[in-house]
């Protein structure tokens, strides 16, 4: 088996821990009577449970920015296109992966750990996605002159935001969907042109 796959395996048998018992509840010792592996072989790959979520994080990253991409960048007016990824996000909040990052992020005292945790954070390209988007609303007249990379700051706070929101307060779906569109309704006020 190759190294990735065996990452890949490692990976999931951890999510699978993390979805069953959170993030604060899964032992290595659990990782690895999941995965079938040993614990050396466990180590071998990763050093630490931190190091398996970061993985994990990566990747799902990955995936959030491919869809922020795509919808983006497809056809449509500047609000019809944050509006669609708004419908996305509502519909990936659901997503248990989902949880256990926002558990992780609360629960995580290691200052090195913080530490690649900000550094993946910082890595991605979710701000250029948005600053691009934002750019061309701009160049083509739908949102006014702005600091563009501060609207994508902004944006990225809004999601999260939200994200975190849901995560804690465990609102129901129609409530936390009218808190969203609120949220993108005073940012499109702030920003589109009269």
């Amino acid at each position: 088996m190759e190294k990735d796959s065996k990452k890949d395996l490692i990976a999931d048998a951890a999510l699978a821990c993390f979805l069953s018992t959170g993030y604060g509840g899964t032992s290595v010792d659990d990782i690895v009577k999941a995965s079938g592996m040993s614990k050396g072989g466990i180590y071998w790959h990763f050093k630490s449970k931190e190091e398996i979520f970061l993985y994990l994080l990566k990747k799902w990253m990955n995936e959030s920015e491919r869809t922020i991409q795509a919808q983006l960048s497809g056809n449509g007016s500047a609000v019809e296109k944050l509006s669609g990824l708004k419908e996305q996000f509502l519909e990936r909040i659901n997503e248990p992966v989902s949880a256990i990052i926002y558990e992780f992020n609360l629960q995580a005292k290691d200052e090195a750990v913080l530490k690649k945790l900000r550094a993946l954070l910082n890595d991605s390209k979710r701000k250029a996605i948005f600053k691009d988007y934002i750019l061309l609303a701009i160049r083509k007249g739908e949102f006014r002159p702005l600091d563009a990379e501060a609207a994508a700051d902004v944006l990225i706070s809004i999601f999260e935001g939200l994200g975190l929101q849901w995560f804690i307060q465990k609102k129901d779906k129609k409530t936390f969907e009218r808190t969203a569109n609120l949220a993108l309704d005073i940012f499109f006020n702030g920003v589109l042109t009269k």
